[in-house]
């Protein structure tokens, strides 16, 4: 189970299969977070820096965490074929966090866990526009009518050689947004410490937001 400051450094990790080092910057503030970049710098050994950032409830207790991440096409066509992918799912990560704490709960609360794999956003009139729908507030754990414990995640990918975006600034490219439940929440619901139902994301005010140039 990944410390919390590293748990971006390991979703990279999962998400996008590779073992190239990456910096973390963790952020305190939100607007920061919104503001930053999954980036490579360009020069000559750089390591990418991705982005982190955590949700807590009205308690102060951390429910969510969310990670800026590389995609797997530029992290190849940076580092040579073979470093990075393919990209897999935000919810790989939710998965091995699940795997985890498994060892650790004697009798879940809820026996059968299903990660919803309806987790892409995607602005199809607007696509510069993604970043902001992906922060908007969704429901992360929820109970179905089968008493199944559905957990979600959100996420959007642009590749880097994605020729749709081909004009698109560098910064903009080549990234792996995703919001993940937090592994100490997670281990709450299944303990029945914590009711589902925990709500992850901020809307943000995209007046005068210009998408960027395509």
């Amino acid at each position: 189970m990944p410390p919390v400051a590293e748990y971006c450094r390991v979703a990279q990790r999962i998400v996008t299969r590779t073992g190239q080092p990456v910096d973390v910057r963790v952020h305190e503030s939100f607007d920061a977070f919104v503001k930053s970049k999954a980036v490579i710098a360009d020069t000559d050994g750089a390591i990418p820096e991705i982005q982190q950032f955590h949700w807590h409830d009205t308690s102060g207790v951390l429910v969510g965490i969310s990670c800026k991440l590389k995609s797997a096409d530029h992290l190849n066509l940076v580092y040579g074929d073979g470093s990075a992918g393919p990209d897999g799912a935000c919810q790989d990560m939710n998965r091995h966090v699940y795997r985890a704490l498994l060892a650790t709960v004697r009798d879940p609360v809820y026996p059968d866990v299903v990660f919803d794999a309806n987790e892409t956003v995607w602005n199809q009139e607007q696509p510069g526009m993604t970043g902001p729908d992906w922060l908007k507030p969704y429901v992360a754990t929820a109970v179905d009518d089968d008493g199944q414990l559905q957990v979600r995640a959100r996420g959007f990918r642009v590749d880097f050689t994605d020729l749709r975006f081909a004009a698109v600034p560098a910064r903009f490219r080549g990234v792996h947004y995703c919001h993940f439940i937090a592994p100490e929440h997670l281990l709450a619901v299944m303990n029945g410490d914590a009711a589902p139902g925990v709500v992850i994301g901020r809307a943000v005010d995209t007046s005068g937001y210009e998408p960027p140039a395509q």
